[in-house]
This record gives C-alpha cells, structure tokens and sequence, in this order.
C-alpha cells in the first residue's frame, strides 16, 4: 500500500526549520541566563549590605556598651583629681604592672591615639566596670581577710580585677581564687598577695607585714563588688586577612568584627562647664584634659568581603573627605555619637 503523499513530507525536519529552532533555543537560553545572572548579582549585593549591616551593628551597640560604663565604680565617689578614697591594691613593683591597664585610680576613663591603626585608624581606651554586680554577704572581711563573700555564683573568676565598694571608699584588687558555695553566700573571692598578674602588693591597705592580704576597712551588707575592664579598641588586620575590628580587655586581644576597614573617633569636650554637653568635637591630639570628655563620636568605614558587580568604583564620603573605592567591593560610613554618662553631673 502507498503510504499517502502528505505523511510523507512530515518524515524530517529540513535544514531551514532546524536552524530556526536552534536560534529561539538560543534566545531563550539567553533570556534564562540573564535572569540568572540578575538574580546572582542582585543576591550577591543584598547579601553584602546585609552582612556590613550586621557588622556596623554589633561594632557599634559593643562599644556604645563598653562606652556607656567608662568611669563607672558602682557608688563609690571616684574623683580623679582627688582619688584618696579609692585604694589600689594591685602590685605596682611587678613586672606584669602596666599603668595603662591596671591604673584605674589615676588614668582617665577614656582616652586614645590619633592614625595608629590599620589605614590610618584610630583608637580608643576605655577604662570603668563591666554591667552588673554582686553584694557582700556575711562573714564579712576582716581588715586582715583575703576572702570575700558574694550572692552570685561564677560572677568573677581567678585572674580577674575587681572592686569592692560600699559607697564611702573602695579596694581594687586581682581575684586570686574562687569557690562557689551553698547557701546565701553562693561564691567566695580570695586575693592573696604574692599570687597572679600582676597580683595584690603585701600590706598595699597599711596592714602590718604578718597581714599582707588586708584592705583598706572592713566592708559590710551595704558593700558591691564590680569587675573592672580597660579596653582599648582598634583597627588590625583579623585571621582572614581582611582589615578587621579587634577588643583589647585588660591586655587579651580578640578579633571583634571582620571587615571594618577604618575607624576614626571625635572626642566632645566641655571646657566651659556652663552645661553638661559638649562645646566642641576634637580629634585625641587636640584633647588637653582628657577628664573634659563627655562624649565620643565613632566613625566606622565597612566593607565587603568580596567585589560586587557595581558598574564603576564606590564614591562614598567618610570623616568629611570624598573618596574613590579602590575596587568594586561594596562600602558602607556609619557613626554615632556615645554619651559617657558617668561624666555627666
């Protein structure tokens, strides 16, 4: 039987018909990878910003914290220009002894250093109390004593620097051991002398030779104890690399947040103590008299991990200069302005 004329002529494709479907095929394939390169790209930037966000975040609401506490010591009356009522027991004849970090007496709650970072960053030293403390439960110290009894368990731990107030005066001295407890006294404190880094000098309360470990006066149920930190922050490059934010506490470094490229800080001073706000902002080498300082301006420049597909280099200003990005990594300026709150009357 013949097969009928029209069936025929459906056996194949000519050669005409196959290069129009290879050229649709090719608009369309076209159409799917532009798409996805959209899609790529448009991921790859929301992801960026939102990873510098998160860093400017937690860059921030750390050092606001740790500013915010700058000269606190519970409610001890810590004057700097007459500090007689605050007793520093730490060993200033020890090698382990730097002022900068283990001075709270007489160095300023806040102070820093002008281009001594990483592309030219600045940096900062806070000095004050860690939130939170503990009250003194009895037994009570005796002036002779070198033990302490709080109401919270693990609230210090051996090697780190504390001080003990009851409002009229106060001890500063280096935790040497603990042991947590029942009952109400739920964790003894001791500080011997002779033991840590740099460790509590022998007789540093006026105490006769045979007691070496005594403070200043005996402190009772109305008596705090606070955990002190110098901390300085600064700009040096992390583990990756990458220019990084990096928290000195009481001298052990740590790596904060990665990819802040640059930090720069403006001190507030009140030189005419008409009100408690600043009269002007100023960079740390025109501060005369660090105890003038009544605020902090943080300005931090952040970057991406990696380039973005942006169609030309970042234009961004930062500390009142107009710049060029180098590359086609994403940029963001952040700043605010922290209020040290313990300077303000």
């Amino acid at each position: 039987m013949n097969m009928p004329t029209s069936i025929k002529q459906q056996q194949g494709l000519s050669l005409i018909e196959l290069m129009v479907a290879l050229v649709i095929s090719v608009f369309l394939l076209g159409g799917v990878v532009q798409v996805y390169t959209a899609n790529k790209s448009t991921y790859r930037f929301s992801e960026a910003m939102s990873r510098i966000q998160e860093n400017a975040r937690y860059s921030l609401d750390t050092m606001a914290r740790d500013l915010r506490m700058a000269g606190f010591w519970g409610c001890a009356t810590f004057d700097p220009s007459n500090p007689s009522n605050i007793q520093n027991n730490l060993d200033n004849t020890s090698a382990d002894y730097d002022p900068v970090l283990h001075d709270f007496v007489n160095q300023p709650p806040v102070s820093g250093s002008e281009n001594d970072g990483l592309n030219g960053s600045d940096s900062i030293r806070v000095r004050g109390s860690q939130p939170g403390q503990a009250n003194v439960l009895p037994p009570y110290n005796s002036p002779t004593s070198a033990q302490i009894f709080i109401n919270q368990a693990d609230f210090v731990q051996p090697g780190d620097i504390a001080l003990l107030t009851n409002c009229k005066g106060a001890d500063i001295f280096q935790v040497t051991n603990t042991t947590n407890g029942g009952g109400a006294a739920k964790q003894s404190v001791i500080h011997n002398s002779g033991v840590g880094s740099p460790g509590n000098s022998a007789g540093a309360g006026g105490c006769p030779g045979a007691n070496p470990n005594c403070l200043s006066q005996t402190y009772g149920g109305d008596s705090s104890l606070l955990k002190l930190q110098s901390v300085r922050y600064y700009i040096a490059a992390g583990a990756s690399g990458e220019p990084a934010l990096w928290r000195n506490v009481n001298g052990q470094d740590q790596e904060l947040v990665d990819g802040v490229e640059e930090l720069q800080i403006l001190y507030g001073i009140n030189t005419n103590n008409a009100t408690t706000a600043p009269n002007q902002y100023v960079t740390s080498n025109n501060v005369v008299n660090w105890n003038q300082v009544v605020a902090v301006r943080i300005m931090l420049l952040l970057r991406s991990p990696d380039n973005v597909n942006l169609d030309a280099p970042q234009t961004y200003r930062f500390n009142s200069t107009n710049r060029v990005a180098p590359d086609n990594r994403l940029r963001q300026v952040i700043s605010t302005t922290v209020a040290l709150r313990n300077k303000i009357p």
